[in-house]
C-alpha cells in the first residue's frame, strides 16, 4: 500500500510540475521579450491643433519607458508631414528626464491643408506602427476658397469582421465585432444583416460607434455566409464571412465591471477532449495578472480576473492547450486610469480686454511632474485627436488606427467603456504574437538606443579601406551656439572609434585630425558615420505615403474665424513704408561655386569646372584627365609626374619640366602623394591656373586647384591640418512671446489678437501647487485650458476645462 501511494505521489508531482511548465515557460517569455525588445512610447503636447502658415506650433515632447520617463534614449526626432507625405520640417531635441521642450515654425509658403507631427525615438524605429501621430491643421490665408483639399466622393468601403478570441467555432455561440472603414481610413455607419447560403436572414445588425459594433450567431458546420450591409447614402456591399472552424475553443468576455473581468470558455463538439484541460494568462504591460487552469468537465470553464489592483491600459487575454499552443486572444481595457477634472480651479478670471487672470493647479498627488499648460481662445479651438491618456494607454499599443481616441477618455460612462471595448475587440493584438515569443522569435533589431549626441566613425590607412593597428583622432568642436568641445578618442582593434556626450544646438563645424600613433607622419583616411539626423531628408516613415485624409479641415468654421482674427491685427493702426523695388543681377552656377570656395586670391583662374558630386570615378588622376585640357599624367616606378602640354599660346609650358603642375588642395599646396590619397567623389570644383595666374599663386609651372565637397569631406588645410565636417545638433527652443501688461500700457492701440493666450512647457510647482497668471486680448471670451504631463512614477495627468 505505501508503495503505492508513493508511485502515485511522484506521478501526481510529474503531472503537476508538467502543467507548471508552460505558466513558467510563459513568465520567461515575456522577460525576455521585454529585456530583448522593450517599448518605448512618445506623445507630443501642442499649444494647439491648428494654426495660421507663419505661426509657431509650441510643443512638449513626453517619453516614456516601462511606463516611467525613459531612462534610455536621449534624443526625440519630431517631424511635420503633409498631406503627401513630404517631409516639411524636422527637429531633434534633447530629452531630460523623459520630456523636452520645442518649437516648429510654420512658413508662410506652407499650402492650407491636414499636417501630422510624428515624433519617435531612434529605437522606436525598430517598431514603426507604434510611433506617435497627430493631426495638424495649417491655414494659408492667400489661398483662394476652393482650393483647400476636399475628401473625395466615397468609392470604397470596408468591411472587417473579428471574432472573439479569433475565429469562428461552428456550432457554438459566437460573438463577433466588426468595423467599417472608407478608401481613407474614416469609419462609416452601416446596417446590415447576414445570409446563410439559402440567403436566409440570420442576424440583423447596425454600428455602434465610429463605424463599429457586434453581433452573435451560432455557424453551422461547413455553411457559407454572406453579410450585407448598406451606408446612410443607400450604397451597398456584400462580404464573404471567413469559413467557421469545425472544432476550437472560444474565449467569451465580459468587462462591464468595474473591478472585475469576466471570462468563460466553450468548445465544440467536435474532438472535445483535446479542448478540455486548457491554461489561461492575463498579462498587462508585460507582467503576469493572471494564470489558471481550465477544465470544461469539471466545470472550471468561467472565471473572474481580479482588476482593482492593475495598472491602467490593455491587458491581453489568452487561452492555450496543456502544451502552450495559443487557441485564443482577447483584449480588453483596465480603466484604472484617473480623470483629474477638478485640479484647475481659476482664482481670478476676469473677460475683459487685456484684464489679468490667475489660475492654481493643485498636483500635489503628482512627485516630481513635468508638465505643461496651454490656454487658447475656447471659441476658436477644435478638439485634439488624441491625449497623453489616449496615446500613453491606447493608441501607442494598437496597431490600428483608431478614429478620435481622445473620446474613450472624456469619462467612464459605461457607454464610454463599451465603446472602448469595441476597439478591443476590433484592432487586432499589438507589439507581439505569443507563440513567437514563447519560440523565441523576436523582430530584427536596425536602430539602437540613442544616449546622446555622437560622432563615430573609423581612422583608417590612407587608402580608406585598410585598417589601422593603432589610430587616434583628435577633435575640436565649435557650436553655432557658441559651444566649444575638444577631444579625442583612440580607435578599437576594428579602427572604429566614438565620442559621445556631446551637446551643442543648431549645427556645428567639427574639426579633426587623425593620426597614426605608429607612424605619426603617416597620412591616414578618416571615415564618419552619418548620424540619424544628418541624412534625414524625407520622412523616415512611410516616406512619400499620403497620409490618412480627414475632413478636419473642410468641415471647422475655426478657420474662417481665426483669419478674420488675422485680418483685424493687420489691420490695426500703423505706418506702411511705400514700395521699395530691388533689382540684382543673378550669378552664374560657376561664379556661385567660386564664390562658395575661393579666396580673394584663388578667385580668378583660367577654368573654372564644377564637378558632377554623382562621380563614380575612383582613381583620382584618371578623372582629373577626364575634366582637365591640356594635361599629361606619367606614372612610373619613381613616382608620378603631372604636367600641361604647349596649348593656347603658352609656350613655356613643357611636358618635361622639372617641378610640373603645382596642386592646391582648398587653397594649400600639397604633394603628388596627397591628391592620389583622395576619392573623386569628394571633389566639388576644379580650378585651373596657367600663366599669369598660376605666377601670382607662385606657381610658374601651373597649378591645379582642387575644392572637396562642402558638407562631405571639406578639407581646410589652412586649420592647422584639420580637415572639418557639419554636423547638426540639437533644435534651438525659445521661450513663448507672453504679453505682460503690466509692462506694456494696455492702452495702446495695436490690436491684440491671439489664439494661443498663453503656453508655458515647464510649470513651476511649489508646495504641490503652481500659480500661473496671464492677460487676455482683445476678443477671447472664453478660456480652454489644457494641462498634460507625467511624473517619475510614470502617473499621467490630463486635465481639459472650459473657462466662461
Amino acid at each position: 500500500m505505501a508503495k503505492y501511494l508513493v508511485t502515485l505521489t511522484l506521478l501526481l508531482s510529474q503531472l503537476f510540475l508538467q502543467a507548471q511548465a508552460v505558466p513558467d515557460k510563459i513568465v520567461a517569455a515575456l522577460d525576455t521579450f521585454s529585456f530583448i525588445e522593450p517599448q518605448e512610447k512618445v506623445y507630443i503636447q501642442t499649444d494647439r491643433n491648428s494654426y495660421l502658415a507663419g505661426e509657431a506650433i509650441w510643443l512638449k515632447a513626453y517619453c516614456i519607458f516601462n511606463e516611467k520617463p525613459t531612462i534610455l534614449s536621449k534624443i526625440v526626432y519630431v517631424e511635420l508631414v503633409n498631406e503627401d507625405g513630404k517631409l516639411v520640417e524636422k527637429r531633434m531635441l534633447k530629452l531630460v528626464d523623459g520630456s523636452a521642450n520645442g518649437v516648429i515654425d510654420t512658413k508662410s509658403i506652407h499650402a492650407s491643408g491636414n499636417y501630422t507631427l510624428r515624433a519617435y525615438t531612434l529605437w522606436m524605429l525598430n517598431f514603426p506602427d507604434f510611433i506617435f501621430e497627430r493631426k495638424i491643421a495649417i491655414i494659408n490665408s492667400l489661398t483662394p476658397k476652393g482650393s483647400v483639399k476636399k475628401n473625395v466622393e466615397l468609392q470604397e468601403i470596408s468591411f472587417t469582421i473579428f471574432p472573439e478570441g479569433g475565429n469562428l467555432i461552428s456550432t457554438i455561440k459566437n460573438n463577433i465585432a466588426f468595423k467599417t472603414i472608407d478608401q481613407n481610413s474614416n469609419p462609416i455607419d452601416v446596417s446590415g444583416y447576414v445570409l446563410n447560403a439559402k440567403n436566409e436572414k440570420i442576424v440583423s445588425f447596425s454600428t455602434v460607434n465610429d463605424g463599429m459594433g457586434k453581433f452573435e450567431f451560432i455557424p453551422a458546420e461547413a455553411e457559407i455566409y454572406k453579410a450585407v450591409i448598406t451606408t446612410k447614402n443607400g450604397k451597398q456591399k456584400t462580404v464573404t464571412l471567413p469559413k467557421a472552424y469545425s472544432e476550437g475553443a472560444l474565449l467569451s468576455v465580459d468587462n462591464s465591471n468595474i473591478n472585475k473581468t469576466f471570462v468563460s470558455v466553450s468548445r465544440s463538439e467536435n474532438n472535445k477532449a483535446a479542448y478540455n484541460n486548457l491554461i489561461l494568462v492575463a498579462q498587462i504591460n508585460y507582467q503576469i495578472a493572471y494564470i489558471g487552469k481550465i477544465n470544461i468537465d469539471e466545470g472550471l470553464d468561467a472565471l473572474a480576473i481580479n482588476k482593482k489592483n492593475l495598472p491602467a491600459g490593455i491587458m491581453q487575454i489568452c487561452l492555450l492547450t496543456e502544451d502552450g499552443k495559443p487557441l485564443a486572444e482577447r483584449l480588453v481595457f483596465v480603466a484604472n486610469h484617473k480623470l483629474s477634472k477638478d485640479l484647475i480651479k481659476g482664482n481670478n478670471i476676469n473677460f475683459e480686454k487685456r484684464a489679468k487672470n490667475t489660475l492654481e493647479v493643485d498636483v500635489n498627488e503628482f512627485k516630481n511632474l513635468s508638465a505643461a499648460i496651454s490656454i487658447t481662445n475656447g471659441n476658436s479651438s477644435t478638439l485634439s485627436d488624441n491625449s497623453i491618456l489616449s496615446t500613453f494607454l491606447l493608441s501607442s499599443d494598437i496597431k490600428g488606427r483608431i478614429h478620435n481616441p481622445t473620446q474613450y477618455f472624456v469619462d467612464k460612462e459605461q457607454k464610454t467603456l463599451d465603446n472602448l471595448d469595441l476597439i478591443m475587440l476590433s484592432n487586432g493584438w499589438r507589439r507581439f504574437k505569443l507563440e513567437n515569443i514563447l519560440a523565441n522569435k523576436f523582430s530584427l533589431l536596425d536602430y539602437p538606443f540613442e544616449t546622446g549626441l555622437t560622432v563615430s566613425g573609423k581612422v583608417l590607412e590612407s587608402n580608406g579601406r585598410s585598417f589601422l593597428k593603432a589610430g587616434k583622432i583628435n577633435l575640436i568642436i565649435n557650436g553655432e551656439d557658441s559651444t566649444k568641445i575638444i577631444s579625442q578618442a583612440n580607435t578599437n582593434n576594428s579602427s572604429g572609434f566614438i565620442i559621445d556626450k556631446i551637446d551643442f544646438k543648431k549645427e556645428a563645424t567639427i574639426f579633426y585630425q587623425g593620426t597614426n600613433l605608429n607612424n605619426k607622419e603617416a597620412i591616414v583616411s578618416v571615415l564618419f558615420n552619418p548620424s540619424f539626423f544628418d541624412t534625414l531628408a524625407r520622412p523616415a516613415l512611410r516616406a512619400n505615403k499620403p497620409l490618412v485624409s480627414t475632413d478636419t479641415l473642410a468641415s471647422s468654421n475655426y478657420y474662417d474665424q481665426i483669419i478674420l482674427d488675422k485680418q483685424k491685427a493687420e489691420n490695426a493702426k500703423g505706418k506702411t513704408l511705400d514700395n521699395i523695388i530691388l533689382t540684382s543681377k543673378k550669378k552664374s552656377s560657376v561664379d556661385s561655386l567660386n564664390t562658395l570656395y575661393a579666396t580673394d586670391i584663388f578667385y580668378e583662374s583660367d577654368q573654372t569646372i564644377p564637378v558632377n558630386t554623382l562621380i563614380n570615378t575612383g582613381d583620382i588622376l584618371q578623372f582629373l584627365r577626364g575634366i582637365v585640357p591640356g594635361i599629361s599624367i606619367i606614372r612610373s616606378d619613381t613616382g608620378t609626374q603631372v604636367n600641361f602640354t604647349r596649348y593656347q599660346g603658352a609656350d613655356y609650358f613643357s611636358e618635361n619640366g622639372a617641378t610640373g603642375v603645382q596642386f592646391f588642395l582648398n587653397e594649400v599646396p600639397v604633394s603628388i602623394d596627397v591628391i592620389e590619397s583622395l576619392f573623386a567623389e569628394d571633389i566639388g570644383l576644379v580650378k585651373v591656373y596657367k600663366g599669369n595666374t598660376a605666377i601670382a599663386i607662385g606657381a610658374d609651372r601651373g597649378a591645379i586647384g582642387l575644392y572637396t565637397v562642402k558638407g562631405k569631406s571639406t578639407r581646410d588645410w589652412r586649420k592647422k591640418g584639420f580637415d572639418f565636417i557639419k554636423k547638426l545638433g540639437y533644435a534651438v527652443d525659445r521661450e513663448f512671446s507672453e504679453i505682460d501688461y503690466a509692462k506694456i500700457n494696455p492702452n495702446n492701440e495695436f490690436a491684440d489678437v491671439r489664439t494661443t493666450i498663453y503656453w508655458n512647457p515647464s510649470i513651476t510647482i511649489k508646495d504641490g501647487k503652481a500659480l500661473l497668471a496671464f492677460y487676455n486680448d482683445d476678443v477671447c471670451k472664453k478660456f480652454k485650458v489644457v494641462l498634460e504631463g507625467v511624473d517619475a512614477d510614470g502617473k499621467l495627468l490630463h486635465v481639459e476645462k472650459e473657462l466662461n
